[in-house]
């Protein structure tokens, strides 16, 4: 027993001088804590204390400052050294130039035109159109590019609450000119009678009255105007170096560009989607492209050789005089499509007869098609064809008077392919070599994953149907070419480097 409290009692002394070793590490511990609470508590306050002596940006002040020039103001603690003032104050000067004529970058004019309805375009043209600086900047192949390289080499500013255009001239150009009072005085001398240039006054006066700034710059245009020794203003003056298509407002530059009008089929076709939604935006810079909707390729073909259109898609198929018509690219591929009453069970081109009825719609591309297969192989001309009011129609009459129809068009692109695609309707091989040894066409298939309720799929099935393809043509008028060659030179490059695009477009 007395060994066992001899080999205990050392533990328990030990025990002890430990743990008052730890109460002591504490209470040391707690105290500098304190300390250094309160000691920043002290700093957090010195630096409130410092931070409030910065002023804050007012949301809108009388005296704005210009986009380079900032109006903080205020001090720094001391903590936060000279690297972390600047950035601060890098910031607040930012924000005070936003506040003061929009940030820089938002007011870069773009190097791309919007788009704009054609009818507005007209109004600018009917009311401009003998302005000899509207004149000038439309003579311009590259006025959208002028006008990027001009504001690249002169940043230009808009003014808080400023428009945007006054009506030929571009509120950005006027507002920037203000920045050079003795140009800014000169436009102002010989451009004193031109109406648009008293609204972007008369607008700059009003913002004046609570812009310091812009009221100080006015001031000196006056000044300058006031000197001029000329003895009449000349409405067509400019500064130096300036082109006429930076002073236009983008909806008059626009409407100075020149039309080109693109023959298309029907609005539902895929001549229409690519030029609309592809060639346009890609054209956008140096013309106005216009789709001009027709039944199809003999129509379009007429409006090419009377001068209504500059160019246009045609089938692959269609004759045309090459003295008048240059090809530029033949971007996707249309097929054949013959359709024919489920209740017939016709499955192939060669099973229709004298006493079947074929409905095409009338002056179309497909029946240009059709009267090419009848050249080709004379039995096919025995097929009585009736005349369609357009592609609905034609369905309609197959699916009511266990009938057929036929029309060309690309795959995919085509509303026709979504109407066609129905349980009343099969479509038909055609499978005839006279076709395809022509030349003129090429064999390929139309697969029931396109066609599910057109084309059968099952096991007893092949799941596709044959078909010939002719390529879809795009034709520019050689006397269009001859008139804007530098234009159509410009064109034919920016529309083969879209090629691709139109293929995807369409789905091939």
């Amino acid at each position: 027993m007395n060994a066992s409290r001899q080999k205990v009692l050392p533990l328990i002394l030990c025990c002890v001088l430990s743990l008052s070793a730890l109460l002591a590490v504490e209470d040391s511990w707690s105290k500098s804590y304190s300390s250094s609470r309160s000691s920043s508590s002290s700093r957090s306050s010195s630096y409130r204390s410092s931070s409030s002596s910065y002023s804050a940006l007012p949301k809108k002040s009388s005296t704005t400052s210009s986009s380079y020039r900032s109006n903080s103001q205020g001090g720094f603690s001391a903590k936060f050294g000279k690297s972390y003032n600047t950035t601060l104050d890098k910031l607040y000067r930012q924000q005070s130039s936003s506040k003061a004529y929009g940030a820089l970058q938002k007011t870069l004019p773009s190097t791309k035109p919007r788009y704009f309805p054609e009818a507005d375009l007209a109004k600018y043209r009917s009311r401009y159109r003998d302005n000899p600086l509207y004149r000038q900047a439309g003579q311009d192949n590259d006025s959208w590019g002028a006008r990027g390289r001009y504001y690249q080499t002169n940043p230009p500013i808009v003014v808080n609450g400023g428009s945007d255009s006054f009506g030929l001239l571009s509120g950005m150009f006027l507002y920037s000119l203000l920045n050079n009072a003795a140009q800014a005085g000169q436009y102002a001398f010989h451009h004193q009678n031109d109406p648009d240039y008293q609204k972007w006054r008369a607008e700059a006066d009003r913002l004046a009255q609570d812009n310091a700034e812009l009221k100080q710059k006015l001031n000196a245009l006056d000044g300058i105007k006031s000197v001029q020794t000329d003895t009449s203003p000349n409405p067509n003056w400019l500064p130096p170096g300036v082109p006429a298509s930076a002073t236009l407002s983008d909806a008059a530059l626009k409407s100075s560009q020149p039309d080109f009008n693109v023959c298309v089929g029907s609005e539902n076709g895929p001549y229409y989607k690519v030029a609309q939604a592809n060639m346009l935006p890609a054209l956008v810079e140096w013309v106005n492209l216009i789709p001009i909707p027709t039944k199809g390729t003999p129509e379009i073909l007429a409006k090419l050789t009377a001068g209504t259109c500059a160019a246009g898609f045609i089938q692959g198929d269609a004759s045309f005089d090459p003295q008048q018509l240059e090809i530029m690219f033949k971007p996707f591929l249309e097929a054949a499509h013959l359709a024919c009453n489920k209740a017939m069970q016709i499955k192939s081109i060669a099973e229709l007869s004298s006493h079947n009825t074929l409905w095409i719609a009338k002056n179309s591309g497909s029946r240009l098609t059709w009267d090419k297969f009848a050249t080709l192989n004379p039995e096919l001309a025995k097929i009585p064809v009736q005349d369609a009011v357009n592609y609905e129609d034609a369905i309609l009459k197959a699916v009511k008077n266990k009938a057929c129809l036929f029309y060309m068009a690309a795959p995919h692109a085509a509303t026709i392919d979504r109407l066609i695609n129905r349980p009343e309707l099969s479509l038909v091989a055609i499978d005839d070599e006279h076709l395809t040894q022509s030349g003129v066409y090429q064999a390929r298939k139309l697969s029931s994953s396109d066609y599910n309720k057109a084309i059968a799929s099952s096991w007893f099935s092949d799941n596709y149907v044959d078909t010939v393809v002719a390529p879809a043509t795009f034709v520019i008028s050689k006397a269009w070419q001859a008139k804007s060659p530098e234009l159509a030179a410009k064109i034919a490059l920016q529309l083969a480097d879209i090629e691709s695009t139109l293929k995807k477009a369409v789905q091939q």
